[in-house]
């Protein structure tokens, strides 16, 4: 693999899965000219999804700040006392989301591919993400409706957030046999220095 192609893993959610979604997703990949190594459906398993959902400090507090600032925002009282109980909560409700029905696990991947897909995405509360992205496209849920409901957004997809985060989550979904090697045409005409050079 080129050094500087990386990978990251991607899942489908249930409700991406059941609205019909796969191939729209797929496809806006596809048409970023990244490259598809791996994929599967799969009901996860209990003990997956926790692997996959690690509770790191950075996680609990990246979440937690985010949500509390948007209740500050609308001058609410945010419903839990630090990052420790809500990044928990989170977790809980998003392990009960992921382990309620199949899934489409994946692995793309490309130059910079992390933030690619991050882009292509869009922001975590679909009601927020910008149109063009897969959330603003594709679902209207909201922070204000989840919590009313006591569940977590339905936002159709999970990307990972960074390349270390990438590594961790793939080896939960995939084992090495699973990640194809094969030439795909971007190898060549976005990565090879010397495609369009003149031929002799």
């Amino acid at each position: 693999m080129n050094p500087n192609v990386q990978r990251s893993l991607i899942l489908i959610k249930p409700d991406g899965v059941q609205r019909g979604h796969i191939g729209d997703i797929i496809g806006r990949f596809e048409r970023a000219g990244l490259k598809l190594v791996a994929i599967k459906m799969v009901h996860p398993a209990v003990e997956d999804v926790d692997k996959h959902y690690a509770l790191t400090e950075e996680w609990m507090l990246a979440v937690y700040e985010k949500a509390k600032a948007k209740h500050d925002a609308e001058g609410k009282p945010f419903p839990h006392v630090d990052h420790v109980s809500y990044g928990t909560a989170i977790k809980n409700g998003l392990m009960d989301f992921l382990v309620s029905a199949p899934i489409i696990a994946m692995v793309w991947e490309g130059e910079g591919v992390v933030s690619i897909v991050r882009k292509l995405v869009g922001a975590t509360e679909p009601a927020s993400a910008v149109p063009g992205t897969i959330r603003g496209d594709l679902s209207h849920d909201n922070y204000a409706l989840a919590n009313a409901q006591n569940r977590p957004l339905r936002n159709l997809i999970h990307a990972s957030g960074t390349n270390d985060e990438a590594e961790q989550e793939i080896t939960v979904w995939f084992t090495d046999v699973e990640l194809q090697k094969y030439e795909h045409v971007n190898d060549r005409v976005q990565y090879d220095p010397s495609w369009f050079l003149p031929k002799a």
